[in-house]
């Protein structure tokens, strides 16, 4: 039989408890807030309950019982909604700055007979603003279901999804209240690649130019994952069929050559905040550019070598990117890393949500 714990193990855990007790009153698991119609429904009862207070009408205390009540049934059907629900957030596999990409969320009602009734989902994301929200009008006991919103990411580098906060105003619309569920994920958001007109950008070395060809054209020269922009005649669907998965062949360029392309994102030195704010413009258009010339120059069958003036971390100065399919995920991935970091609009800024500690 175990003993039971002694006064002073007790003693030992109270800081502990009380520090977790304070945690959880500053963080509640549930919040609550009054919409409009709640404002005006809560004066109504108080009004009632004053009245039937002064006068002792037996009638009156009877509203005031009745709308008690619907307060009362409007918090138990709300939390018997929010309670027994997992959630599941599917990302999209590329993600452009300035572009929309779909996101999806899907909820799961583990209730063995409960449905939950307009259940509303928003995402977290680390210092960023979210306008889009998922919205389930019913989701059947034991039921999944899936809905999706577009968000478009403002800038290059990685959002930090942080959680996930669920809200409902069922049954009445008197109240909101809402829970955050941690869901951390990331998400590393590639820069738009950008046309450059009238002739070779400045990030291109010169003379290192391509020489174009059809696609579709040249020897077989191995079999790869599709790409974007392979014609549907080299797919090899035989191959395709026995792994489950699109192959194409790949075929030799004649006439194709390596490519080095420059970014120059050296930090400026002394520079006035208006000058470093032009500075920033300017490294974020080349960067833009040099993506656009390596996905060209990777989709003619070249090879890529891209090299950074400075870069962060443990990220290495030059990458060498050969035609595969996974090397457009690696010329971007090097790029949407690059300092210094661009500005964000301050229409996207949230400074309310940050991550949790």
């Amino acid at each position: 039989m175990a003993s039971r714990p002694t006064i002073a193990a007790r003693l030992r855990t109270l800081p502990a408890r009380v520090r977790h007790a304070l945690e959880r009153l500053a963080n509640p698991p549930r919040r609550l807030r009054f919409t409009r119609e709640g404002k005006i429904f809560v004066g109504v009862t108080i009004g009632v309950g004053f009245a039937a207070v002064n006068t002792g009408n037996n009638l009156l205390y009877l509203v005031l019982g009745l709308l008690l009540s619907l307060v009362i049934l409007s918090g138990v059907l709300s939390e018997i909604a929010l309670r027994g629900l997992e959630f599941r957030r599917k990302l999209p596999r590329r993600a452009y700055a300035g572009s929309s990409a779909l996101i999806e969320i899907e909820v799961h009602n583990r209730k063995r007979y409960a449905p939950s009734y307009s259940i509303e989902v928003e995402d977290r994301i680390d210092g960023r603003r979210t306008d889009k929200r998922c919205y389930f009008l019913k989701v059947s006991a034991g039921a999944r279901q899936t809905a999706a919103y577009r968000r478009v990411a403002p800038v290059r580098g990685v959002e930090r999804y942080l959680a996930l906060r669920v809200a409902t105003r069922f049954p009445f619309g008197l109240f909101e209240k809402w829970r955050e569920i941690t869901m951390l994920e990331e998400q590393l958001v590639y820069p738009s690649p950008l046309r450059s007109y009238g002739g070779a950008p400045p990030a291109l070395t010169a003379g290192d130019l391509i020489t174009r060809e059809e696609r579709g054209h040249g020897e077989v020269d191995g079999v790869r994952e599709v790409g974007e922009g392979d014609p549907v005649r080299d797919i090899h669907w035989p191959k395709s069929a026995a792994l489950d998965r699109v192959i194409a062949r790949e075929r030799r360029r004649e006439g194709a050559r390596a490519v080095r392309i420059e970014v120059a994102n050296g930090p400026a030195e002394g520079a006035s905040k208006e000058l470093a704010a032009e500075f920033t413009k300017r490294v974020e258009e080349d960067i833009r550019r040099a993506a656009y010339v390596a996905l060209e120059a990777l989709r003619e069958g070249a090879v890529v070598h891209l090299v950074a003036e400075a870069v962060r971390g443990e990220i290495p100065r030059m990458i060498t990117a050969k035609p595969s399919s996974h090397s457009a995920d690696r010329v971007l991935s090097f790029l949407a890393l690059l300092p210094p970091d661009p500005v964000l609009p301050e229409e996207a800024i949230d400074l309310t949500v940050r991550r949790p500690a």
